[in-house]
C-alpha cells in the first residue's frame, strides 16, 4: 500500500498480484540471457534466478517484472506454450506469506499399482516354524518388499501353510530356504511379467492427457508390493484430467490389477527451528487429527534433517478442498485463533479503548503461556498457545464480552463540535466511568455512553458545558487547539496554521481507527478545514503500533468504498481481496488456495458455463421484503437497518443518510435537525 497526506490510500497491491513468475520445464542448457529474451516482449525484466545446482534435464526458474501487470501477461501467454523446444509453465506465485518461503505445487500425479511378482505357498511342520517364516519376510528379497501369513484352504502343505506374496518373478525354491527351510514349495503364476511394458503403457495414458512434462518411476524396493511414479505436467488441468483418466484401470499389461492415481497439491513451509520449536506440540496434534479423520489422502509430514537448516512442514492431498481446510488449520497455528461465538468473530468496542488493552495485559500477566494480539482495525482478538490455554481465555473474554452487551448504549449526537469529547471536562467523565462506557463515534459526530441512565444524564451535561464554553467570546492573542478549545499544550502548527494540543491530535487519529472517515483533516475553523494531516506527523506523535493501526483502517475504508474494483475470497472467513480483472481470468487465492472465476466471482467452474444467478438474486429479494433493508442513494448498495438512529453512514460511499426518507446530507451536517423537524426525532425513542 502506498499512502499520501491524511493516510489516504494512493495505491494498493493485493495478495493476488505478484511481479514474479515461475517458468516450469525449462531446459537446464537455457541461459540467463535466452530466459530474459522469451520475457522481455512483455515489460521490463528486473531479476532471473536460476538453481545454483541441477542435476536433471529441466529445471524452474523464477523471474521478476517491473510490475504485476506485466507478469500476468506474462503468464498468461507463455503457460503452456512450446519454448526451447519444450512446453513450458508459466505461473504466478501462490504464497501470500510474510517471509516469502511457502512452496505450492500442484500439477504433479502419484502412480500406483502392483509390482510384476509372483506367490509361493510353503509348508511347516509346525506354528512356532510357520511363524518364524512370517518374521523373517520383513527382509527384502532383492529388492522386493515380501509379505506373508498364514494360509487357510488349498493348496494346503504340510501341517501350516504360509503365503508369500510379492516374490520377485525369478525366485527359487532355493530362495525360499531362507524362509525357516519349508517342507515344500508351490508356487501361483506371476500376475505380469514385464515391468517396461506396465511402464511404458501407463506412460501413453498420461501423455494422451497432454503437457506431460516428466514421468518417473521410483526404484525398488517395493513396499507392499507396490511400484510408484510421478507424472508431471505443465498445469494442475492436464495433471487432474490424467488422473481422472488413469485412476481405477486394470489394463492387461499391469496383470489386470488396479492402477491407483491421484493429483496431489503441495505446500511446503519453511520454518527455523526456533519458530517450529514454538508450535511443535500444536503441529503433531494437526498431524494426528488429520491422519484419524482420513481426509482424502491428506498427510501434514516434518522433515527435520539437519539441524542447521530450516524445518520443512509439508501438507500434501488429493483435494484441493481438503488441502485448504488442513492449510487453514496449520497458518491458524501460525497467526493463533481468532476469538469467536457461534462461528461468529467476537468483539466489543472496550477492546479498542485503553482499558481493554490494559485489561488483556492483564489476562496475559495472569498466563505468560497465552499471548493475545488486538487487532483494532478488523475487530479480531487473536490467541496464542495450548488449546488448553486458549479455551479458558477464550471462556474469560467471552464472558466479559456478554458483561459489556448486558450494559445499555446511549447516543449524544454532537452537532459539530466534533473535538468535545478531548474536553477536559469530558476527560473527567472518563476517568468516572471508565474509558471503555466513555467514546466517540467519529463517523456518525456523536459521544457513546454505556451505562445507567445517570452515566447518559452526566455525559449530556459535560457536552452542554463544553458548548458552553465553545461559544464564549473569543480570547485576544490566545490560541485555542480545536479538538478541546483551551490554550494549546505542547504545540504542533499545521500546514494551514492552525495550531493543536500535541495529546489532542494524537487522540484524534487514535479515534480514526475506529472509523471510515478518510483522509483525515485539520479540524480548525469549526472542522471546515481541508488540510490533511502529513503523514510525518503522525509518524512522530503515533506509537508505531498505533500509526499501523490508522493505516490499515485507511486502507479497510478504502477497500469497502470500491465494491467495483475490490471483491473478497468467495472463500468464507477469507480475508483476502483481488482486483477486478478480465473475463475469462482465473486466480487462485493465496491464502485458502481456492481458484476464483473473474466472470462470476464464485469458484472456478472449470468447462462448465458461469451459474445462472438469479436463483440467488430471488432469493436475496425475498429475504430483503422481510427485513429492513433500503439501497444507499448514493452507490446502490443494499444496506440493513437492524436498530439505532436513523442516521445511517454507508460503509462503502460514505454518504449520510436519513433512513427514513433517504435524504442526504454532506459530512451529515443538518441530519440531526432534520430528522427532529420533518420525522419527530431521530429514532431512539425516549428523547434520545
Amino acid at each position: 500500500m502506498k499512502f499520501g497526506a491524511g493516510f489516504d490510500v494512493q495505491e494498493v497491491t493485493t495478495g493476488f498480484e505478484s511481479p514474479w513468475v515461475f517458468m516450469g520445464n525449462i531446459p537446464s542448457f537455457v541461459t540467463l540471457d535466452g530466459i530474459t529474451q522469451v520475457l522481455e516482449p512483455f515489460g521490463r525484466v528486473v531479476d532471473v534466478k536460476v538453481p545454483s545446482r541441477n542435476n536433471s534435464s529441466s529445471m524452474t526458474v523464477k523471474a521478476r517484472f517491473s510490475s504485476t501487470m506485466e507478469a500476468l501477461q506474462a503468464t498468461a501467454v507463455l503457460n503452456g506454450a512450446q519454448v526451447f523446444n519444450s512446453r513450458i509453465s508459466v505461473r504466478l506465485p501462490v504464497n501470500n506469506t510474510k517471509s516469502g518461503n511457502t512452496i505450492f505445487h500442484d500439477t504433479a500425479v502419484r502412480v500406483q499399482w502392483e509390482a510384476p511378482g509372483k506367490a509361493g505357498y510353503c509348508g511347516y511342520p509346525t506354528i512356532e516354524q510357520a511363524n518364524k517364516a512370517i518374521s523373517v519376510a520383513s527382509t527384502p528379497l532383492r529388492g522386493s518388499y515380501v509379505s506373508a501369513s498364514v494360509h487357510i484352504g488349498l493348496p494346503a502343505i504340510g501341517m501350516v501353510t504360509v503365503r508369500f506374496r510379492g516374490l520377485p518373478l525369478d525366485t527359487n525354491t532355493k530362495d525360499m530356504e531362507q524362509f525357516a527351510h519349508p517342507e515344500d514349495v508351490m508356487w501361483e503364476r506371476p500376475n505380469y511379467t514385464c515391468l517396461d511394458s506396465a511402464v511404458s503403457g501407463i506412460r501413453r495414458i498420461l501423455e494422451a492427457s497432454g503437457d506431460l512434462v516428466s514421468f518417473e518411476v521410483l526404484p525398488p524396493p517395493y513396499r507392499d508390493g507396490l511400484v510408484r511414479a510421478w507424472g508431471h505436467f505443465s498445469s494442475p488441468f492436464n495433471a487432474r484430467a490424467a488422473s481422472d483418466r488413469l485412476h481405477g484401470r486394470k489394463p492387461l499389461f499391469t496383470g489386470r490389477s488396479r492402477i491407483f492415481a491421484r493429483h496431489v497439491q503441495t505446500l511446503t513451509y519453511s520454518l527455523p527451528h526456533d519458530a517450529y520449536n514454538k508450535i511443535a506440540s500444536a503441529t503433531c496434534d494437526l498431524r494426528r487429527s488429520v491422519w484419524q479423520s482420513g481426509r482424502c489422502g491428506t498427510v501434514v509430514s516434518v522433515l527435520d534433517r539437519n539441524p542447521t537448516s530450516c524445518v520443512l512442514v509439508k501438507l500434501s492431498g488429493d483435494d484441493l478442498k481438503e488441502l485448504g481446510q488442513v492449510k487453514s488449520e496449520f497458518e491458524k497455528i501460525l497467526r493463533g485463533e481468532t476469538l469467536r461465538h457461534d462461528g461468529k468473530v467476537a468483539w466489543d468496542g472496550f477492546f479498542s479503548q485503553p482499558a481493554g488493552v490494559a485489561y488483556l495485559r492483564g489476562l496475559e500477566l495472569q498466563d505468560p503461556a497465552v499471548s493475545i494480539q488486538l487487532d483494532v482495525t478488523r475487530r479480531i482478538v487473536t490467541l496464542f498457545g495450548s488449546s488448553a490455554k486458549r479455551e479458558a481465555i477464550r471462556q474469560i473474554l467471552l464472558s466479559k464480552i456478554a458483561e459489556l452487551r448486558s450494559q445499555r448504549l446511549y447516543r449524544i449526537p454532537l452537532h459539530g463540535l466534533i473535538g468535545v469529547f478531548m474536553s477536559a471536562d469530558l476527560m473527567a467523565l472518563q476517568r468516572k466511568f471508565g474509558p471503555e462506557n466513555v467514546f466517540l463515534d467519529l463517523r456518525d459526530r456523536a459521544l457513546i455512553i454505556r451505562g445507567n441512565r445517570d452515566a447518559y444524564q452526566a455525559a449530556q451535561e459535560t457536552v452542554h458545558h463544553a458548548q458552553q464554553r465553545h461559544r464564549r467570546e473569543p480570547r485576544p492573542n490566545i490560541v485555542d487547539c480545536p479538538v478541546c478549545f483551551n490554550e494549546v499544550t505542547s504545540p504542533i502548527t499545521l500546514r494551514c496554521g492552525h495550531s493543536w494540543c500535541r495529546s489532542c491530535l494524537s487522540d484524534y487519529l487514535v479515534a480514526a481507527t475506529d472509523n471510515t472517515l478518510f483522509p483525515l483533516t485539520c479540524l480548525g475553523s469549526e472542522a471546515r478545514c481541508s488540510e490533511p494531516i502529513p503523514l510525518s506527523t503522525a509518524r512522530e506523535i503515533l506509537s508505531p503500533n498505533a500509526f499501523q493501526a490508522v493505516i490499515s483502517a485507511s486502507f479497510s475504508a478504502h477497500v469497502h468504498s470500491r465494491p467495483d474494483e475490490f471483491h473478497y475470497c468467495p472463500t468464507p472467513d477469507c480475508l483476502q481481496i483481488y482486483r477486478t480483472a478480465p473475463q475469462d481470468t482465473v486466480l487462485q487465492c493465496p491464502s485458502c488456495l481456492l481458484r476464483i472465476c473473474l466472470n462470476c466471482h464464485v469458484e472456478y467452474h472449470e468447462g462448465f458455463e458461469c451459474p445462472d444467478r438469479d436463483g440467488g438474486d430471488k432469493l436475496f429479494k425475498e429475504w430483503v421484503k422481510n427485513h429492513d433493508v433500503k439501497n444507499c442513494p448514493g452507490c446502490k448498495v443494499p444496506i440493513e437497518r437492524a436498530e439505532g438512529c436513523n442516521h445511517m453512514t454507508c460503509i462503502r460511499c460514505q454518504t449520510h443518510i436519513c433512513w427514513v426518507c433517504l435524504e442526504t446530507f454532506p459530512r451529515g451536517e443538518g441530519i440531526y435537525g432534520h430528522m427532529r423537524a420533518m420525522h419527530g426525532g431521530i429514532g431512539l425513542g425516549g428523547g434520545i
